[in-house]
């Protein structure tokens, strides 16, 4: 079924205010669309006209002026009015022939009223058709969106749905989703599918064919696309509409999907919890997976940790929350497992695609979620993200969880500079906390750096900033006093105390390297604990 959501030329010709009209050049173009009809009797329509307006006059604007009449013919052609009407007699008795040419050349309509007819009659008589016009594709898509309706709650809608648009529109329907997945009505040979898929992929659509394109969207994610082609007349508006409106019940008809899955998967929290823990065995989770995913072969694997103050606040929408964050990964190979734990979410990142690029997906995956819209709109606040170590084999996946949990840690206690995401760019951190637990980090410190923090806390000074530019710029004196805003001078006075506190020797290799292990144990401990003083670090001659 196909609707006619335009009121043509030639369908106004029909009209019993034409009955005398004669159309004297442009015939190839009466299927041109009307939108409106505009009287105009003036030279000077610059930003008078939209496009597809049919122009009603007497031709007193030009009369006897054949140069700027036919001006006036290309400026309504350039603004691609959809026609010409002139009434012969008192102010013009003939349309030259230059004009009819140019008219013809370009399929322009223009139509002549031999006897005297009224303007108002005309334009409201098709404004009053036009308004039927649009009360008609008014209740065309009301009618196809209760179809729509309908499909949704019947089993497979999606196809269901682009059945329905073929049918309504018969034009050729390409559905391309993000996982590669192509399907297409009427059906088409192998080489007639791949040659128009890289055509609409690479945007180089032949001009004889005609396309329109609607995203699949849910959740401010675009899981499909969606395309109509047509090889003949140009797409209307009416039929752009029909392709929204099943645009969005796809997306409503994947979403269910998606949380109809989601749901599913949160009944086996509980095995994936125990997982976590390293409960099950290589061949069990091998097993498990083949059972949940038939063609799901992971290379690689590694634990997300997604923390969020007020979690337990949006729990009856977590299921959406989840469905969105599984999406963003998806459409980068990834395949998650979801664990709820108090106020953070527990993903099991599992690789689909070569290893290579597996960590560059996974950030831009959680960059994604940062700043997504769909994010904000829940109200969740201090999200914090963490990843674990890397891992090949899936029964190891509790060492990504632990370490996943180490970074989360430590990335809270992190000086500024310091955010990464993942367990593997935490570098000496990493040795900062494993010496915190085993209790020598404050010994460590106050052997190394000690003096310089008593120093600084009894003169307020800026000794252990001073060190760590110095240290950092690999002992340039110019770049250093430049980074601290201080003069040269006041640089070789810091520098002289700090050869006084720690030895002029702290350059050396060895010894720099310790300093600059203290320096961030210090950063560390200090975020830990804010009002620590360098009496914590001292210790007693005597033990």
């Amino acid at each position: 079924m196909n609707f006619e959501s335009k009121l043509s030329v030639q369908e106004i010709l029909q009209n019993k205010h034409f009955g005398h009209a004669k159309v004297i050049a442009g015939k190839e173009g009466l299927c041109r669309p009307v939108r409106w009809v505009h009287v105009l009797e003036v030279i000077s329509i610059e930003n008078l006209l939209n496009g597809n307006e049919l122009i009603l006059s007497t031709g007193i604007g030009w009369q006897g002026d054949q140069n700027a009449f036919a001006l006036l013919v290309k400026k309504f052609i350039d603004s691609n009015a959809a026609g010409l009407c002139i009434e012969l007699g008192q102010y013009i008795s003939a349309v030259p022939q230059e004009i009819i040419e140019l008219a013809d050349t370009h399929n322009f309509p223009i139509i002549v009223f031999s006897k005297e007819v009224r303007f108002i009659d005309i334009t409201q008589e098709i404004h009053s058709l036009l308004v039927k016009k649009h009360y008609q594709i008014l209740s065309d898509l009301e009618e196809y969106s209760n179809r729509l309706n309908q499909l949704l709650l019947s089993s497979n809608p999606q196809q269901k749905i682009l059945q329905l648009l073929y049918d309504y529109l018969g034009m050729s329907i390409f559905y391309i989703s993000n996982q590669g997945e192509v399907k297409v009505i009427p059906k088409k040979s192998s080489n007639e599918q791949d040659e128009m898929f890289n055509l609409l992929k690479n945007n180089q659509i032949p001009k004889h064919l005609n396309v329109a394109h609607q995203s699949v969207q849910a959740l401010n994610q675009t899981f499909a696309d969606l395309f109509i082609i047509s090889e003949s007349e140009a797409i209307t508006e009416f039929e752009s509409l029909i392709l929204d409106r099943s645009a969005i019940a796809l997306a409503q008809s994947l979403l269910r999907e998606l949380y109809i899955e989601e749901q599913r998967k949160a009944k086996e929290a509980e095995w994936v919890s125990c997982w976590l823990e390293g409960e099950h065995s290589n061949e069990q989770i091998q097993q498990y997976l083949s059972e949940l995913e038939p063609t799901l072969k992971p290379n690689k694997c590694t634990v997300l940790l997604c923390k969020a103050d007020n979690l337990d606040k949006i729990i009856s929408e977590i299921t959406y929350l989840k469905v969105f964050i599984s999406s963003i990964f998806d459409q980068r190979g990834i395949f998650l497992l979801t664990s709820i734990q108090k106020n953070q979410m527990v993903f099991i990142l599992l690789n689909k695609r070569k290893p290579d690029d597996f960590k560059r997906r996974v950030q831009e995956g959680i960059d994604c979620l940062k700043n997504s819209d769909f994010i904000e709109t829940q109200n969740i606040s201090q999200l914090e993200f963490s990843v674990g170590k890397f891992v090949n084999n899936l029964s190891h996946i509790k060492n990504s969880y632990q370490t996943a949990k180490e970074t989360l840690n430590i990335r809270g206690k992190m000086p500024n500079e310091l955010s990464e995401y993942f367990y593997e760019d935490l570098y000496i951190f990493r040795l900062v906390l494993a010496a915190n637990e085993q209790g020598v980090l404050l010994e460590f410190i106050s052997d190394y750096i000690g003096p310089v923090l008593e120093h600084d806390q009894q003169t307020n000074g800026e000794l252990l900033k001073t060190l760590k530019i110095y240290l950092q710029c690999k002992g340039a004196k110019k770049e250093t006093a430049e980074r601290l805003h201080i003069v040269r001078q006041t640089l070789y006075h810091r520098l002289e105390k700090l050869y006084e506190l720690i030895g002029n020797d702290f350059m050396d290799p060895y010894k720099r390297q310790a300093i600059e292990v203290s320096i961030s144990a210090y950063e560390y401990a200090s975020a830990s604990n804010e009002s620590l003083e360098y009496s914590s670090y001292s210790v007693s001659k005597s033990s």
